[in-house]
């Protein structure tokens, strides 16, 4: 296979997990008979070539020299990793095509192949490829796990990472806690755990006899359990009295009072510890790893790990690893000795100091075992077989279509019906009916509902049916625009449909995409949503994919303009009472969600939106704010009424909601 690796953070330019990942994996792959490509990028001004490609052939490496600030003026969205994904997604396809690539690994850290995913699986050719996020971790988890709030532009890079796992084929997590973690979001289909591999530095067990001191490795943080390792510090001193606790790593600052992070941590251990604490701030891996002391206690107890290389090189080098239950790093103990690993939430005091106790008694048999199970089973050549197998297995499935139903009919221009609800239109309309005529698939069939407009607007009617080949216009009382949408829905005689406001446009190649989209993508999506611009008021992209995601429970962007079939806008229509403008787009996509559908993104900004006061997406009055949130506590019923494990998802709204600054 020819498996191209998309991330930023590479062997190229270490700095952490993921390019150790890669300096073990890729030559592991290569090894293995597969062919090995990379493409990444630099943000750094001015650009630099790197030094080295190793481990990659320097002719199957793409570095894309990228300046943030130029990228924003050109596509002007707040979340950095969503310019940053729609910059680099014609560069990373061509790079596809241009490899002949099989299998594309992303990692999900910064989303870079989540518009180019879009793309991919947009067109013709989307079964060639296999499009895979390796789970190195959301930066979402590090932000919950530090007790950090989420500001916008990071809740919204946050959410590309999710999103780019959602609209992959496959998922690897590299370990069970870490595929338990993404299902806690959703993320359950298509996900495959393949550990990461690990090349030992040491021949031989350098366990020599237990000492009497704490050394972490690792960012300071309490991500990485920094408080975890306080308590752990002050219940073990009672029962192996400590001479030293050294902190290797880059120190970060609290989100509490006391924002300090030595002060912090010399404040919470017992008095008899606050002196012989030592911090050493951050430091090259390999000067890190030389300071390791064999014998010395290495308690690794994060909350947001998918792996931990800083675990099994502290157990490489010949230190006890102190792990909890539920995390990676209690996956590199045997079934043996799993006794050994601590409750998740350390509840006893006498218990933790009990287990510890008999931990430390049996240190040398218990990290001879470790070190045993762990160079079998993260052996590069054994993960890079495994890796390999579950890749062939995927992309043979992918390319003979046999995880998906039977494939069903293409459909083509004339499937589709473009369902226009109207009241009063004028002038604006005339742009709305040229755009339809425009379109590069042709002329669509037209319906148009006009709800109760004075005879003075019918001038605007006839132009649509004299320009449009085939146009119908259906006249009914003034109902409002959901009753008209209802009457649209129960004439649409096609298969698929498309709903346009009065006043909006639809770029020539937008239903020619929609439909490729349709035909093409691997997961047969119930409907295809295309990216939006925003014009008149307000001029900029709307590229953003919240469906699935927990937090369109508490924001939306959606307009009803997507291909969708006839039948589900039948199933879900619209609540016709609601007269006052509030979010029945945000009501139905999250019903459209509730019932199980998926939706693909067409990352066009192919749906030209008329932004202006007094416009849907205008700030609501605080009616309108209320009758919105009632529609959307009624969907998220019905969601979770339909699948009890959405109640994480609710939870995960709260949760966000309530943390925003």
């Amino acid at each position: 296979m020819r498996i191209l690796y998309v991330s930023r953070e590479t062997p190229l330019a270490p700095s952490g997990g993921i390019a150790t990942y890669l300096e073990y994996m890729v030559p592991a792959m290569r090894a293995a008979g597969h062919e090995v490509f990379l493409f990444t990028w630099s943000e750094a001004q001015p650009f630099q070539r790197p030094v080295s490609y190793a481990p990659f052939a320097p002719e199957n490496v793409h570095v894309e020299a990228l300046d943030p600030r130029q990228v924003w003026r050109i596509c002007p969205v707040e979340a950095h990793n969503l310019f940053v994904s729609t910059w680099l997604a014609d560069r990373i396809a061509e790079k596809v095509r241009d490899w002949r690539i099989d299998v594309v690994e992303a990692t999900d850290f910064l989303a870079p192949c989540l518009t180019a995913f879009q793309k991919l699986q947009a067109e013709r050719g989307a079964h060639d490829q296999l499009l895979v996020t390796y789970n190195h971790g959301f930066i979402e988890d590090f932000f919950e796990a530090d007790q950090l709030p989420l500001p916008g532009p990071a809740r919204m890079n946050n959410l590309c990472e999710r999103q780019q796992a959602r609209g992959s084929y496959l998922v690897i997590a590299p370990s069970f806690a870490a595929a338990e973690r993404l299902g806690s979001y959703g993320i359950r289909r298509q996900v495959e755990v393949v550990r990461e591999p690990y090349v030992f530095r040491h021949a031989e067990d350098r366990f020599a006899g237990l000492r009497d001191e704490i050394l972490y490795m690792g960012r300071i943080s309490l991500s990485k359990g920094i408080d975890k390792l306080i308590y752990l510090a002050n219940l073990l001193h009672d029962v192996h009295p400590l001479r030293q606790i050294r902190l290797i790593g880059r120190i970060v600052e609290t989100p509490f009072r006391q924002h300090d992070m030595q002060a912090y941590v010399r404040a919470r251990l017992a008095p008899g510890l606050r002196d012989t604490v030592f911090f050493s701030d951050y430091l090259p891996r390999e000067r890190a790893l030389d300071l390791l002391e064999p014998g010395a206690i290495a308690p690794h107890l994060g909350s947001a790990e998918t792996f931990s290389y800083a675990c099994v090189e502290s157990l490489d080098a010949g230190l006890l690893p102190v792990v909890r239950d539920g995390t990676p790093m209690a996956e590199f103990f045997p079934e043996s000795q799993l006794h050994h690993v601590l409750d998740a939430e350390m509840r006893s005091v006498a218990g933790v100091q009990r287990q510890m106790a008999r931990m430390l008694e049996q240190a040398a048999p218990l990290c001879a075992e470790l070190r045993a199970h762990c160079r079998e089973t993260l052996a590069p050549e054994r993960i890079a077989r495994q890796m390999g197998e579950v890749y062939d297995r995927a992309l043979g499935a992918k390319r003979g279509r046999t995880l998906h139903a039977a494939p069903r009919r293409r459909a083509g221009i004339e499937d589709v019906t473009v369902l226009i609800p109207a009241f009063r239109p004028d002038h604006e309309f005339v742009e709305t009916i040229d755009s339809l005529a425009w379109q590069s698939a042709g002329p669509p069939r037209v319906l148009i509902c006009d709800d109760g407009s004075p005879e003075s607007r019918r001038p605007w009617f006839d132009y649509a049916s004299a320009l449009l080949p085939d146009c119908r216009v259906i006249r009914q009382p003034n109902g409002g625009l959901l009753a008209a949408r209802n009457t649209l829905i129960a004439a649409c005689e096609t298969e698929l449909a498309l709903f346009l406001d009065t006043d909006d446009l639809l770029a020539p190649e937008l239903l020619a995409e929609a439909l490729e989209a349709w035909n093409e993508h691997p997961a047969r999506p119930q409907a295809v949503i295309p990216q939006r611009r925003n014009f008149g008021e307000s001029a900029e992209p709307v590229l953003r994919h919240l469906l699935g995601d927990h937090l369109h429970l508490i924001e939306n962007d959606y307009r009803m303009t997507a291909l969708i079939p006839t039948a589900i806008l039948r199933d879900i229509g619209f609540d016709a009472t609601r007269r006052n403008g509030e979010g029945d787009d945000w009501a139905f996509w999250l019903r459209f969600t509730a019932r199980g559908h998926q939706a693909a993104m067409l990352p066009r900004e192919g749906f030209h939106y008329r932004f202006r006061r007094g416009s849907m997406s205008w700030p609501w009055s605080r009616g309108q704010n209320a009758g919105s949130r009632m529609m959307v506590r009624e969907a998220a019923l019905e969601m979770c009424r339909a699948d009890p494990a959405q109640a994480q998802t609710l939870a995960r709204a709260l949760y966000a909601e309530g943390v925003a600054p």
